[in-house]
C-alpha cells in the first residue's frame, strides 16, 4: 500500500522566499538531492511530512491485512496473506529508515503514540470480510497504491526516496498481479464466488477512486509538486488508475460505476465524488456536499461522524476529503468499542459476510 493523507494540523516553519526559490530552481534543473543537509527548510519539511505519513501508513496496513487470514480457504491462501503482510513490514521499515533521517521517531509513532493520532485510508476502518475481498482489494487498491509509489520512483527529486521505492514497487506489482489472477479465478469458479467478486467490487471500487485524495482544484498543499517530491497530480493518477481498473473489469464483464465514452475514447465515472460510506459496507447515493470553514486551508466534512482513526469504524464517514476530528459522544463511544475489539477479523454484526469460498487450485499464479 502507499501513502495516506493525514488529518493532523501540520506546522510549517517560516520560510525565506529566496532560499526556497533557489532550491526549487536546482530541482527544476534536474538535480537529484542526496543529503538532508543540502535541503532548504521548506523542502526538508515537505519531505519529512510525506515520508513520515507513508511509513506509518504502511504499519497500519499490517493489522488490516491480518483480518483476511482466518477466511483464507487453504494453506496457500494463508501464505499469500502472510507474504503480503511481510512485504508491508519491509515497506514500513525502509520508509521508516528514511523518515529517521529527518528526525522522526518511527518506533515511538508505531508502538507508543495513541491510535487517535494515526490517520490512514478509510477502507482500513473495516475488517476484510473474506478471502475473495482480499484478492479484489489487491487487484484494485494495490493497483492504486502502485501509481503513487511508481510516480515517486520515477520522478522524485530526493534520490534515496527513488531507490527505496524501487524495491517497494516490485512487491506492489506482485500484489496487484496476484490479486488480479485470483479475482479472475473466483469470477469464473462458481456463481457463488462470482457474486462475491461483484460484491467486493461494489464496495472497493469507490475506495480506489478516492485513494488519490482531493481533486486538484481543492488541494491546499502544493509543496509536493513544487519541490518535485512527486510529479503526477491527484487527478492524473486517479485517471490512470481508472483506465487500468475499468479495462480489467470490462475484460471479465464485472460491473463498475463507469462506462466507456466513445467520443473521449476512455472510461468515465458514473459515480458521485466525493461521497459517503456507511458502516454496513455500503455507499450513499448522492455527492457529498462540503463547505469551507472560515480561515481553514482545506474543506471539512459536514457528515455527523467523520473518520478519526484507522480502527474506528464510523456509522457514516467521508472519502475524498480531509475531515476534522469528531468530538461527539457517539464517535467517542465508537472509538472505545473499536479499540476493545481490535483484532477481531469478523465484520460488524449488521454486515452480512459472504459464505466460505472454494479452495483455490494449486497452479502457480502469474508473475
Amino acid at each position: 500500500m502507499a501513502t495516506a493523507n493525514s488529518n493532523q494540523q501540520i506546522k510549517t516553519p517560516q520560510l525565506d522566499a529566496d532560499v526556497e526559490a533557489a532550491m526549487i530552481a536546482r530541482i527544476e534543473s534536474g538535480e537529484l538531492i542526496e543529503n538532508v543537509e543540502d535541503m532548504s527548510p521548506g523542502y526538508k519539511e515537505a519531505l519529512k511530512q510525506v515520508i513520515h505519513i507513508a511509513a506509518i501508513s504502511e504499519v497500519t496496513v499490517l493489522t488490516w491485512g491480518h483480518t483476511a487470514y482466518d477466511s483464507a480457504p487453504d494453506i496457500g491462501a494463508k501464505i499469500a496473506v502472510c507474504a503480503t503482510i511481510q512485504d508491508e513490514v519491509g515497506h514500513a521499515h525502509q520508509q521508516g529508515l528514511l523518515a529517521e533521517r529527518f528526525g522522526v521517531d518511527i518506533h515511538h509513532g508505531t508502538f507508543v503514540d495513541s491510535i487517535d493520532k494515526i490517520f490512514t485510508w478509510p477502507i482500513m476502518e473495516f475488517p476484510i470480510r473474506n478471502y475473495v475481498e482480499f484478492v479484489v482489494m489487491q487487484c484494485l487498491l494495490d493497483r492504486a497504491g502502485l501509481h503513487w509509489t511508481k510516480d515517486i520512483e520515477l520522478h522524485s527529486s530526493f534520490a534515496p526516496y527513488r531507490r527505496t521505492l524501487r524495491k517497494v514497487n516490485f512487491e506492489e506489482g506482485f500484489h496487484m498481479r496476484h490479486g488480479a489472477h485470483w479475482t479472475e479465478f473466483y469470477w469464473n469458479n462458481s456463481e457463488e464466488t462470482k457474486q462475491a467478486v461483484q460484491d467486493a467490487f461494489d464496495w472497493l471500487f469507490p475506495h480506489g477512486v478516492m485513494w488519490f485524495g482531493k481533486p486538484d482544484d481543492l488541494k491546499s498543499r502544493p509543496a509536493m509538486l513544487q519541490y518535485r517530491i512527486r510529479k503526477w497530480t491527484n487527478d492524473f493518477m486517479r485517471e490512470k488508475w481508472l483506465q487500468s481498473a475499468c479495462a480489467f473489469a470490462a475484460k471479465h464483464d464485472i460491473k463498475v460505476p463507469a462506462h466507456y465514452d466513445e467520443e473521449q475514447k476512455k472510461y468515465v465515472l458514473d459515480m458521485p465524488y466525493p461521497r459517503l460510506y456507511k458502516r454496513d459496507y455500503t455507499w450513499t447515493r448522492g455527492r457529498h456536499q462540503h463547505r469551507r470553514r472560515e480561515g481553514a486551508e482545506t474543506p471539512i466534512c459536514t457528515s455527523k461522524h467523520p473518520r478519526r482513526s484507522s480502527t474506528a469504524r464510523r456509522d457514516c464517514g467521508i472519502i475524498g476529503m480531509r475531515g476534522t476530528p469528531p468530538s461527539t459522544e457517539a464517535c467517542d463511544a465508537t472509538d472505545r468499542k473499536a479499540q476493545t475489539s481490535r483484532g477481531n477479523a469478523g465484520p460488524p454484526e449488521e454486515a452480512a459476510a459472504h459464505p466460505p469460498v472454494a479452495a483455490a487450485p494449486r497452479e502457480v499464479w502469474e508473475s
